[in-house]
């Protein structure tokens, strides 16, 4: 009963391939969860400070042929512990994370 999916991981390969799983697997089950998984966007979020852009533009490629829109968001501290507010997430964090909504807001 979804309108939207939304794929969220990181750059690390358990939870990549795990999210790549989901959709191939929705692209097989039927005629209407196909198009979900088709129509997916995925959010991947550099959440280990160790990994690098090549990481997280490696991981988003590869969910470029199994959904809609792969959208990046670069890593950040203030979204590491506490209470996450917009207003203190770098300006580019806030871009990506702007772009992330737009990507979703154009399924709808």
């Amino acid at each position: 009963h979804a309108d939207q999916l939304v794929v969220a991981t990181t750059t690390r390969d358990d939870h990549a391939e795990a999210g790549a799983l989901l959709l191939e697997a929705l692209a097989e089950r039927d005629a209407g969860s196909a198009e979900l998984a088709r129509d997916a966007v995925v959010i991947v979020n550099q959440a280990d400070p160790k990994s690098t852009a090549a990481d997280l533009a490696r991981v988003a490629d590869g969910y470029r042929s199994l959904a809609r829109e792969a959208v990046t968001v670069p890593h950040d501290p203030a979204m590491v512990d506490g209470v996450l507010r917009f207003g203190s997430l770098r300006p580019q964090t806030q871009r990506a994370w702007l772009a992330a909504g737009a990507a979703v807001a154009r399924g709808l």
